[in-house]
């Protein structure tokens, strides 16, 4: 793991903005969330642009990320509202755009909770999502691969 202490650049992936900016702020400092795509047409048309480190020049902008893509995102990170096939095609679709492997991940459905995320979801969804990141990069990264937390 180098020991640089700029965050590494993420993209997040999920069906609700608000829970989409309370995990990229728990998220830091880690990881920065660089953009965040609100749907599966929005990522297929964005990822590609974003894993070649260049703005997506997205049709529906949010505030959630830095929007800062001078250095391309090392991790792809979907929340539960995604669907494992979902993950698995666009991981197939854009294998090789990025300079350097990236991971994919996404949740396991069966952990979704029942009926409303408690004041704790984002915190503990953050948790879960920088541990098995840090795997990742303990291994130094080099895998482009799908990791479920």
């Amino acid at each position: 793991m180098s020991l640089s202490t700029q965050p590494v650049p993420v993209v997040a992936c999920g069906r609700i903005p608000a829970m989409g900016k309370s995990i990229s702020q728990h998220l830091l400092p880690e990881y920065e969330v660089i953009h965040f795509i609100l749907s599966y047409e929005a990522a297929e048309a964005e990822l590609p642009h974003l894993l070649a480190g260049r703005d997506p020049q997205s049709r529906s902008p949010n505030e959630i990320g830095t929007h800062d893509y001078s250095r391309p995102p090392r991790a792809v990170i979907f929340g539960r509202g995604y669907g494992p096939q979902q993950v698995e095609e666009l991981k197939k679709k854009f294998a090789g755009v990025a300079k350097e492997p990236v991971a994919w991940v996404r949740g396991n459905p069966a952990d979704l909770p029942a009926g409303a995320a408690g004041p704790d979801y984002a915190q503990n969804v953050a948790a879960d999502m920088k541990k098995v990141l840090s795997k990742w990069r303990d291994g130094e990264g080099k895998d482009e691969k799908i990791l479920v937390y």
